[in-house]
């Protein structure tokens, strides 16, 4: 009987009080010690799970390996730290799943809820499931949910359809509440999960008969309400076990990021290897403050900043190289380098900038006992890369040098047969803008959004930094005719090229093509998950 009491426990925490964000986990968890007093006094009654050798209370953290080391071989967008939330998410919607429960995760963006479900969705039997990932957006409409997931399913008699190999298939919908409302405030795709969630059928388009479609089954991502995305129907979303991922704590960012760091540092000088935590902090503080004061306004939209940024510093200072980076100030320079990069590039005017550096002055004065002005003579913001000496990403000291480097490369490009010659003058903003641009491309995973006015370069130096990378370029000629027909026949060569040939590409794609809205819907599944719906029709 007293483990009965403790499952119901556990399940009531994880039901009813899963819902709801931090601030209102400390007062369910007030409530919940009042009825119930056998839980640990550490921590809130959300750390805990039911252990059913010793028959109590565990704490989550038992279930983590203490020696957890990352592959460096590995592209940092598939490092995932095992953390108190991941153990807990993963268990949690694993047995969900099991149990054939649909299941909506919320959070802010960058909590991991993708990271987590993909990872649980990789760890199933492929031999009893199918899996199907469907990124929702603004013009996602039911038809195409419907035409996404009759492509995967088979008929098995009139009117009942079963995914194809008598697999269960496990549909996992990123961005749920994204779709836009029509006019009566419904959103028609999710109506149709909803009424497929409740009687387990919708009518064939064409035909008008019930197709009843068996054996799958959801999982819903989704952020909060705001900036594009919507509230969704009550109705359907008490069909969901809600699981909120919150926040994760001060404490968990700097386990997660601190453990890479103090791992890359381990082969460094001794004064270098002390910085790891210091930096970590820093970091953290850093974020913390221009969370607060770089606010989105209309003339600001783009200053929006979550813990992917975080997590972009640290993928720079990974690639620090202990024969070039070996003094604390070599390091300190890379992390000045990299805030700069993450934070103060999307900046767009001066009183800001002078803002963020006053924060960075006064971090390397208090953490790192470094001035600005000595660490960065006459002010002159560090250029990293690693495209003039080949593998390592070093600190570009002389200027002259990079500037010659550029402009051979500049002439090299207009030899190449049938490329319209450039002619720029390579001054000192547009040669940071292409290290820049070279920075981010070169890395797996690295897209980039270019914002300025016209003529100010930015097809221009993206088709360089480009040529310097040997990547090919690949751009898409608009005509009067160009319908979304077209758009995709141009997106199967682009995949054709980058996927059978292996060919790095870069895509330049500018606000001047875009001629429907839909074009942006097929860019935004290219860059979340790759695959764009409907792309080959049979």
């Amino acid at each position: 009987p007293r483990m009965v009491e403790f499952w119901f426990l556990f399940c009531l925490i994880w039901s009813v009080c899963a819902s709801v964000d931090e601030e209102s986990r400390k007062k369910i968890d007030n409530l919940l010690r009042e009825l119930e007093g056998q839980f640990p006094a550490k921590d809130t009654v959300y750390e805990y799970f039911v252990d059913t050798k010793s028959k109590g209370w565990a704490s989550w953290e038992d279930k983590l390996r203490a020696g957890w080391r990352y592959d460096p071989k590995m592209p940092f967008y598939k490092i995932m730290v095992p953390t108190v939330d991941t153990v807990r998410y993963d268990y949690l919607l694993d047995t969900l799943i099991q149990a054939k429960r649909p299941v909506l995760m919320t959070g802010p963006v960058g909590t991991g809820k993708t990271s987590v479900a993909q990872k649980v969705i990789e760890n199933l039997d492929p031999k009893v499931w199918n899996q199907l990932t469907i990124n929702m957006s603004a013009q996602t409409s039911s038809n195409n949910v419907q035409e996404i997931i009759e492509s995967k399913v088979e008929k098995r008699t009139k009117g009942v359809y079963v995914p194809i190999g008598g697999k269960q298939m496990l549909c996992f919908m990123d961005d749920l509440n994204m779709p836009e409302k029509d006019e009566f405030g419904s959103q028609p795709p999710l109506e149709l999960l909803r009424q497929w969630i409740d009687y387990g059928f919708w009518y064939d388009r064409l035909k008008q008969t019930k197709s009843e479609v068996k054996d799958m089954f959801l999982v819903g991502a989704m952020g909060p309400p705001g900036g594009g995305r919507t509230q969704i129907s009550k109705r359907l979303q008490s069909r969901f076990n809600l699981i909120n991922m919150t926040f994760p704590t001060e404490s968990q960012i700097k386990r997660i990021f601190g453990t890479m760091i103090n791992q890359k540092l381990q082969e460094f000088e001794e004064e270098v290897k002390a910085t790891g935590d210091i930096i970590t902090q820093a970091t953290i503080d850093i974020y913390n403050s221009i969370v607060q004061r770089m606010l989105p306004t209309p003339t600001k939209i783009h200053y929006l900043f979550n813990l992917r940024d975080i997590s972009k510093v640290f993928q720079g200072l990974l690639r620090a190289n202990k024969d070039y980076h070996d003094t604390k100030s070599s390091i300190a320079r890379l992390w000045v380098h990299e805030c700069f990069r993450v934070f103060a590039d999307r900046l767009i005017d001066d009183s800001d900038k002078e803002a963020f550096i006053g924060m960075l002055s006064e971090k390397l004065g208090t953490m790192l006992d470094f001035v600005y002005h000595n660490l960065l003579p006459n002010r002159v913001t560090p250029i990293f890369g690693d495209f003039m000496k080949g593998e390592v990403y070093e600190d570009i000291v002389e200027f002259s040098q990079l500037k010659q480097f550029m402009e051979e490369k500049m002439e090299d490009y207009n030899m190449e047969p049938g490329v319209i010659a450039m002619d720029l003058v390579l001054f000192r903003d547009a040669i940071e803008h292409i290290s820049r641009i070279i920075r981010v491309i070169g890395q797996p995973r690295g897209n980039m959004l270019l914002v300025g006015i016209g003529g100010s370069g930015r097809q221009s130096l993206s088709k360089l930094a480009s040529y310097i990378l040997e990547y090919k370029i690949f751009q898409i000629q608009v005509t009067k005719q160009y319908r979304l027909q077209d758009f995709h026949d141009d997106i199967q060569k682009l995949y054709y090229q980058a996927g059978v040939e292996c060919k790095p590409t870069s895509f330049i794609f500018t606000d001047t093509q875009v001629l429907e809205e839909s074009f942006m819907e097929d860019i935004n599944n290219i860059l979340s998950s790759g695959n764009v719906p409907n792309l080959y029709k049979p």
